[in-house]
């Protein structure tokens, strides 16, 4: 049996936010969009997901995983896996920062494999979150909101490791 069911993602606490998530990674062939206004530790760091995202970021000269934070300096300091995953595949990894003030005021979370799939939180600091792995109207129109923002961002200039 198949149908809408099968794609709908409905999430109530952290074990099925992880298992969002990877479901909607696995299915995204090189690229990723992540809005994230607060790297908290625990917080798409499990071992699945960078496993998924490592994917992502070495699928080929198409791949791209871009992430928008509000805070990358304390991410960085409290030593998000994310941060490390940007220092060493910088090339498909990207982290930037919204300098407007409507931008920083964003306070759900999205992730968008870009295409047709998306998982939205709301409210960013909370784990409930509902998404969809067949819904390329939703995921376009989350997609146009990122691509607003990365387009007025700066790169996180302040993860570069010391020495490159």
């Amino acid at each position: 049996m198949s149908g809408a069911a099968d794609t709908a993602l409905i999430v109530e606490d952290r074990a099925g936010l992880e298992i969002a998530h990877v479901r909607l990674l696995t299915q995204a062939r090189y690229r990723a969009a992540i809005y994230l206004p607060r790297m908290d530790v625990g917080m798409l760091d499990h071992e699945t997901i960078l496993t998924e995202l490592r994917r992502l970021a070495t699928s080929g000269r198409q791949a791209q995983v871009r992430i928008l934070t509000h805070d990358a300096e304390q991410a960085h300091r409290e030593g998000h896996r994310l941060i490390v995953l940007a220092q060493r595949l910088p090339t498909a990894v990207s982290i930037r920062v919204p300098t407007d003030e409507i931008h920083l005021g964003y306070a759900s979370a999205f992730i968008c494999d870009t295409t047709s799939g998306y998982l939205f939180r709301p409210v960013a600091s909370r784990f409930e979150a509902r998404g969809d792995l067949d819904a390329p109207g939703e995921t376009s129109r989350l997609m146009a909101y990122f691509e607003e923002v990365w387009e007025r961002a700066e790169p996180a200039w302040q993860i570069r490791p010391l020495g490159i």
